[in-house]
């Protein structure tokens, strides 16, 4: 009977933390969203519908996506809303390979019409393909987008696509295949 009982507490606790592991995967899954990647001339972020935790913030790659190497580039890129006369902090963050000529942070005030620009400079030292990544918090809601910076002959890499899904809950999913990277 002691036995027993003991097997139960351990069926017991072993559900439990289970139950807590699937629960933590679920909400570590909910905070983080990848960025997305933007080519030249289209909108790398839209304003999310309402429900959804998003700054109402647009980002167009205007232009200076490509360059050569050890070429300081200009990115310029323009921040639409909804909202005139509206402060935009921006923050500029490079990957490994792609160093900020300018500063990391920039404040912005959108025009009557919601739209505004900057211009952050980068460079880098090796062909390649880079991220500028750009977050942009418009009162308390963050932005995130990725602006791909190609320098070189470097060729874009094309992301592998994914099946869309919709979870029980209606969340969207997308399942995308496992990808081997060699050095």
């Amino acid at each position: 009977m002691k036995g027993r009982t003991i097997m139960n507490i351990k069926n017991i606790l072993g559900n439990g933390m289970l139950l807590l592991a699937t629960l933590a995967c679920h909400a570590q899954s909910t905070v983080a969203k990848p960025l997305q990647p933007v080519a030249p001339g289209k909108a790398a972020a839209k304003s999310q519908p309402d429900g959804k935790i998003g700054a109402p913030v647009s980002v167009e790659l205007i232009s200076g996506g490509a360059t050569s190497k050890n070429v300081t580039l200009p990115v310029q890129l323009q921040f639409k809303t909804d909202q005139p006369n509206t402060p935009l902090q921006v923050e500029y963050r490079s990957n490994d390979g792609l160093s900020l000529v300018t500063l990391g942070t920039a404040t912005l005030i959108s025009n009557q019409q919601g739209i505004v620009t900057d211009t952050p400079n980068v460079r880098a030292t090796a062909d390649g393909v880079y991220d500028l990544n750009v977050f942009v918090t418009v009162g308390d809601r963050t932005r995130a987008v990725s602006i791909p910076v190609t320098v070189g002959n470097a060729k874009p890499v094309k992301k592998a696509s994914g099946k869309a899904m919709r979870t029980p809950q209606g969340e969207d999913l997308t399942i995308m295949p496992a990808q081997e990277k060699s050095q």
